[in-house]
């Protein structure tokens, strides 16, 4: 198979470059190098399978189809908003979202560039107490999301609850194929360093 990328350019049609996704939640960044902050496009059916936190604000745009983004706050508890195209979403620093499409979804997140520190979380999903986290401070944050959803999986001791004693269910990836954007995002940062 011929190795595949998306094309930083100016402008871009994300419908367009949505098509040659590798899977769910890719969040490949599209805007030109330097950009900040940076468009990341992905093109999702399947479940994100854990609350994202990030230590910057970020928004998300919902290109085309719908969705549900869940929200987890300490004070709270958990909150849901339905997503349809055209809607803009603030995505607080420190306020973990998940989002949840209902059929495929094309979206675009703007993210700091650098990328500072990120965590994945589970939630119990007896009890609503938080079972697991991972932070990371990462170029490729998909690297660390893939090594922690695949820990996550592996060990039932990781996804106990501590508050309620439930074991979390190894969680569903679907078409998720961070591995395929790893390779793309090293390719593309090795070929930059040897331009220069």
């Amino acid at each position: 198979m011929a190795e595949q990328h998306l094309e930083r350019k100016k402008t871009s049609n994300v419908f367009k470059e949505a098509q040659r996704s590798w899977g769910s939640f890719d969040d490949f960044p599209i805007g030109q190098l330097g950009l900040d902050p940076m468009p990341h496009l992905s093109r999702s059916s399947t479940a994100q399978p854990f609350f994202l936190v990030t230590e910057l604000d970020e928004v998300l745009i919902q290109m085309a189809g719908t969705a549900e983004i869940q929200f987890r706050e300490m004070d709270s508890g958990p909150a849901a908003m339905c997503l349809s195209p055209g809607d803009t979403v603030y995505l607080p620093a420190g306020i973990p979202s998940r989002i949840v499409p209902q059929g495929e979804v094309i979206q675009v997140r703007l993210k700091g560039q650098p990328p500072l520190r990120e965590a994945v979380a589970w939630y119990c999903q007896g009890c609503g107490e938080l079972v697991h986290t991972h932070e990371f401070t990462e170029q490729i944050p998909q690297r660390q999301y893939w090594q922690a959803v695949e820990a996550f999986n592996a060990d039932p001791e990781v996804r106990t609850c501590a508050g309620c004693g439930a074991v979390h269910p190894p969680v569903a990836l679907g078409d998720i194929a961070w591995p395929k954007v790893i390779e793309a995002l090293e390719a593309e940062a090795a070929e930059l360093v040897h331009s220069r």
